[in-house]
């Protein structure tokens, strides 16, 4: 029992290996025969636990061993060290100062002129631990005695990049211990140039791994003298570079779980910000439709109440002559009465339906040449009583050349641009005001400009001006009437024509409406066609498609644009007549739905116009039976197409079409 706790005693104190065998196996043997030299060999080993340690100079490498109570000590202090950087880690302080207490302690515990950390690849922008694309290895820590010169941020990269053996075998466990720098021959010339240039005359160094990458070294200097580095000394590095990269692997998992913490509360955030948003859109949808709701009540009602009223007094007196006395005067005012108030139903009507056809897409303008002057005075005509009524004075300023008077545009849809601008002038102009009409030309572009001398729009309301069922005013106490669509409406269709409009105001100085509308949009080339030209200029056939159902339009858009051809769908049977020399189509499709009458129209429109027999003509429709057949073929139809075809079989059909056309036209 004594001599196994003397050999655990000599294990504990760094003994060398091959030591403690000896003493071991030199035990056990005494012990098997059993003489009384074991005991003064037992007595030699306390000897050489307490001090006497020439007998056993088993490593020739490093120094001897320090006696046992020096021994003692220094496992006493390193151990302190070492729980002093394990509590650091523990308590997540910041990297830089648990890398710079345990160099520090280091620095001190061995007793060293410089003790310092070479780091590898170090970010030039961010953290050192992050990844960058631009990076240089350097010095980042120091602790040195106030003699010495430090080297703190010292960057080496020529002989470092040259000796890349050289951090293969410290990434392998490589320990390097040069006891007297000048005398050393294994040291490569660079770096025995560069380490004396700070004065070194002994040098260590231990890597630092973190995730099986090197990290770093930690370097010790000698510099006043030479030192025999033991082996207790690189043990002591060694354990101190892996508390550091324990160190370091706990602050880059940290920074990147810091990182994907900020990236979820960013995305948290977006989130709720979006949530937000929809909460607020919807509170503002829920308010414009109560607002619209409110206000189409109120536009409703009074009207209808006017009606009902009306003709209720007109229904009675009809029953009852005798009983009511009702001049022809009071009869005609009262019909006039119901006429203006039914207009004024019908046009709110119009103006919802027209805007959800705008909205939703179903909107073709019917773009042909137009007179900007008579647009501009049949505008002006027909919001004229209305000024004159509120004792408003109208104005017009044209400034146009006589050969720039005509613009392509759909003329109704332009009208109404015009009527919304002034009739919203009008409406919100008190009495003896003005309102002024301007049009002319500059660049590739026709600029339309409403002026009024109203009560003008706050700067925090414009935004709000241009969106639909959208009244400044609030509809239990307002003075004006309508729905809120009329500059909605306005818009979409002037960008429907390709322009946009812009708002100048403020309250109680008026406001000022501009229009522009692009030229090169719909205006032909003039310079290739005769001036009495009005049809575009396109390359591939034209195909008009003639139904009202959306469906079956929507699927023969799609199909034919996959051959060259230009596709333009009309919904309008008496529209599509009056269009036919415009377009002058190749192919003509038009839907059965229109009866026979129908497409007897389109072929008489056909045969009356320039485009002679250059123009085909093809029915759409389910099914026939032989007696619609003949009907057709004496309409002079050219093929028959069945919606419910395979799309290829009617694609083909199109083209032999197309090309029966050409052929015909050729000869």
């Amino acid at each position: 029992m004594v001599i196994q706790q003397l050999i655990q005693l000599g294990e504990r104190r760094y003994w060398g290996r091959n030591a403690i065998r000896y003493i071991k196996q030199d035990l056990e043997h005494q012990l098997k025969i059993g003489d009384d030299k074991s005991i003064r060999f037992i007595l030699q080993v306390v000897k050489l636990l307490t001090g006497n340690r020439d007998k056993y100079k088993y490593n020739h490498t490093f120094n001897p061993d320090p006696p046992m109570d020096k021994l003692l000590h220094y496992q006493v202090e390193q151990e302190r060290i070492f729980e002093q950087i394990k509590v650091q880690i523990g308590q997540n302080l910041n990297l830089s100062e648990i890398i710079q207490m345990a160099i520090q302690n280091s620095f001190s515990f061995l007793k060293l002129d410089r003790l310092l950390i070479y780091q590898l690849d170090v970010p030039l922008k961010s953290d050192l631990i992050n990844d960058s694309e631009s990076s240089v290895s350097a010095i980042t820590y120091e602790v040195k005695s106030p003699d010495v010169a430090s080297s703190l941020y010292f960057q080496e990269e020529i002989c470092w990049n040259h000796l890349q053996q050289c951090k293969a075998k410290y990434l392998q466990g490589f320990n390097l211990a040069i006891n007297d720098v000048d005398r050393s021959t294994s040291l490569n010339p660079c770096l025995k140039q560069l380490i004396q240039k700070f004065q070194v005359k002994a040098k260590a160094a231990v890597p630092i791994h973190v995730r099986r990458e090197l990290w770093g070294l930690i370097v010790a200097h000698q510099c006043s003298e030479t030192r025999q580095w033991n082996h207790q000394d690189i043990q002591f590095l060694r354990q101190i570079a892996e508390y550091i990269a324990i160190a370091i692997y706990h602050h880059q998992s940290y920074q990147q779980l810091q990182q994907q913490k900020d990236l979820l509360e960013k995305q948290v955030q977006a989130q709720a910000q979006q949530i937000k948003d929809a909460l607020i859109a919807a509170e503002a949808a829920s308010k414009s439709k109560h607002e619209f709701l409110g206000s189409m009540s109120h536009e409703l009602r009074t009207p209808l109440t006017c009606v009902i009223g009306l003709s209720s007094t007109l229904l009675q007196w009809s029953s009852t002559k005798s009983a009511i006395s009702l001049s022809p005067e009071k009869q005609k005012k009262y019909l006039h009465l119901i006429q203006q108030n039914g207009k004024h139903l019908l046009g709110l009507i119009n103006n919802i339906l027209e805007f959800s056809d705008v909205e939703s897409g179903k909107h073709l303008l019917n773009i042909q040449k137009v007179s900007l002057i008579d647009v501009v005075r049949q505008s002006m005509q027909i919001v004229r009583k209305a000024a004159t009524d509120k004792n408003i004075t109208l104005s017009s300023e044209v400034k146009l050349e006589s050969d720039r008077e005509y613009f392509f545009a759909d003329e109704i849809r332009l009208k109404e641009i015009l009527y919304n601008l002034l009739s919203n002038g009008i409406k919100f102009t008190p009495e003896r005001g003005t309102v002024t009409l301007r049009v002319w030309r500059e660049k590739r572009q026709v600029v339309f400009q409403v002026e009024d001398t109203g009560m003008g729009i706050a700067a925090d309301e414009i935004p709000l001006l241009f969106e639909k069922f959208k009244q400044l005013e609030h509809f239990k106490d307002r003075t004006h009437g309508g729905t809120g669509l009329g500059l909605a409406l306005t818009k979409k269709l002037i960008e429907l024509h390709g322009g946009n409009i812009e708002i100048e105001s403020e309250l109680n100085q008026g406001t000022l409406f501009t229009v522009y509308l692009p030229v090169k949009t719909f205006e032909p080339d003039l310079n290739h066609q005769e001036a009495g030209d009005r049809s575009l200029a396109i390359d591939s056939p034209t195909i008009v498609l003639i139904t009202e159902d959306e469906e079956i339009a929507t699927f023969m858009c799609q199909l034919l644009n996959t051959i060259d051809c230009q596709v333009v769908w009309l919904m309008d049977l008496v529209m599509a007549i009056e269009q036919i020399e415009l377009l002058k189509p190749k192919l003509i499709v038009i839907d059965r739905d229109f009866g026979l009458t129908g497409i007897k129209n389109i072929n008489y429109a056909v045969q009356n116009s320039s485009l002679n027999n250059s123009t085909r003509l093809i029915v759409l429709g389910d099914r026939y039976d032989d007696e619609r057949e003949q009907n057709f073929v004496r309409s002079q139809v050219e093929d028959y197409i069945g919606k419910s075809m395979n799309p290829a079989q009617i694609v083909n059909r199109i083209k032999i079409s197309l090309g029966d056309s050409t052929r015909k036209n050729d000869s």
